[in-house]
């Protein structure tokens, strides 16, 4: 908010503060004063009011909060009736993408170009918090864990090496819930039993596959990596995200498809797939086209499809429960950063995987319950209400070599006929014999119903 003296001339030299025509807010000038209303004129001569009840959430008088010659923000709500507005002070962004290609389809790195051109999206480096939690149970997906292995969630006290201090990670809320299945670690999204799992499966395994993922450059090699402690943008963690719906291969994302020059020649094509063959098919035929690409398989299509499952059960059961109401085929993971500095939340559907952050430019925190359940995820859930449709967000497609077994989904093993709550859950074929699943534990096949990992 400036101060200028009122003249048929205050306009002048304003335009620096001009914003976006999309987001249809007017430069004005308070000309008076009244109990329950001040008298505007925008930068366009336009005049009108701001009625108190536009801005009673300040909880302020209207002779405290301005004087004449004031200049602020304002938005047209009808009939010359003006809203106040300021600029935030929390920004953030937003990145949709296609999984199967790379395509950015959609990027936001800001509230505002003009007011600044730093992208949020793809410059900002940021602690990613629980988001990056997927990638550690993948890696134990790959590492002969399942989705009702138990790992213990209880207090836990680290030695992180010379001259660094103890660490002892806590879980949101400070309470500990004792062994619980992979599912509700990853559902509920418990700090102790990722920690474990990461400890138990190796800090250096864990820092590889980052960087094999393209998440990370040259990670710590600290177990809080297992948290989100390391740094990384919103475009490289969404890009991860993509291997979760096509199979477990590695994209790049792509922001310019091609480039021709003034006589229609491609002298740059991103496009990374080819179709075989397509020469020789017909319309008339019964053959299909086969779209080939040379993508990096990270991990397997079935680990894909188990995490897809966990993910789903985030917004069924977990932290993303939020967005139940939508009656969508969702997938998808919140992150809170300590402190509340940092929120996020990426998800996806069959065909989008769409990534926000939320935080200040200058990090500080957000609010005592700025979650990313809180306050990132209900970016994600007004775009997908604004921009997806059903067909969308099919039901995600089962990978070859899984098989599913109805389980109880507390505590891992087969649901009995008495059983009250039951969920398909999503095993590995050639780890399931005879209605068992079979373990690689110590070298050996065990054949108990679950593994148990203390």
């Amino acid at each position: 908010m400036l101060n200028k003296s009122y003249s048929k001339n205050w306009s002048v030299g304003l335009d620096k503060y001009d914003l976006e025509n999309s987001i249809d807010w007017k430069i004005a000038i308070i000309k008076k004063i009244s109990k329950f209303s001040i008298e505007i004129e925008t930068k366009d001569k336009i005049e009108g009011i701001i009625d108190y009840n536009n801005i009673s959430w300040t909880k302020k008088e209207l002779d405290d909060l301005f004087s004449v010659g004031d200049i602020i923000y304002v938005k047209n709500i009808r009939d010359n009736n003006f809203s106040l507005k300021q600029l935030p002070k929390i920004n953030g962004g937003i990145v949709v993408m296609d999984p199967f290609t790379g395509r950015v389809v959609a990027l936001s790195g800001g509230f505002s170009f003009k007011n600044s051109e730093f992208n949020r999206a793809s410059q900002a480096l940021r602690q990613p918090g629980s988001a990056f939690k997927p990638f550690v149970y993948a890696l134990a997906l790959e590492n002969n864990y399942t989705p009702s292995s138990l790992v213990l969630d209880a207090p836990l006290v680290l030695d992180q090496g010379t001259d660094l201090k103890m660490w002892k990670p806590e879980n949101y809320g400070k309470k500990f819930y004792g062994p619980s299945t992979l599912r509700i670690g990853l559902e509920k999204s418990r700090n102790l039993m990722t920690v474990r799992i990461a400890k138990n499966l190796g800090v250096d395994k864990v820092a590889e596959f980052s960087k094999n993922l393209g998440i990370y450059e040259n990670p710590d090699k600290l177990l809080s990596i297992s948290l989100g402690s390391a740094e990384t943008t919103l475009l490289k963690l969404t890009s991860a995200y993509s291997a979760f719906v096509n199979g477990g291969k590695l994209v790049t994302p792509i922001l310019i498809d091609r480039v021709q020059d003034s006589e229609g020649n491609t002298i740059l094509n991103n496009e990374n797939r080819s179709c075989l063959n397509c020469d020789k098919l017909s319309y008339t035929g019964k053959d299909f086209p086969d779209v080939a690409d040379n993508f990096k398989q990270i991990f397997s299509p079935q680990t894909a499809y188990q995490i897809t499952s966990l993910l789903e059960g985030v917004v069924k059961r977990g932290t993303g429960k939020k967005l139940r109401d939508l009656n969508l085929n969702l997938a998808g993971k919140t992150g809170t950063t300590n402190k509340n500095t940092d929120a996020w939340f990426i998800g996806y559907t069959s065909n989008y995987v769409i990534g926000v952050y939320v935080g200040m430019d200058n990090p500080q925190p957000l609010g005592k319950f700025e979650t990313g359940s809180k306050t990132a995820l209900p970016i994600f859930k007004e775009f997908i209400e604004s921009a997806i449709r059903k067909s969308d967000a099919r039901p995600f497609k089962v990978a070859d070599g899984i098989t599913m077994m109805v389980v109880d989904p507390t505590t891992g093993q087969k649901a009995k006929f008495s059983s009250k709550d039951t969920i398909l859950e999503a095993y590995k074929s050639k780890n399931v014999i005879d209605g068992k699943v079979l373990y690689l534990n110590n070298n050996r096949l065990d054949t108990n119903n679950i593994l148990k990992f203390y």
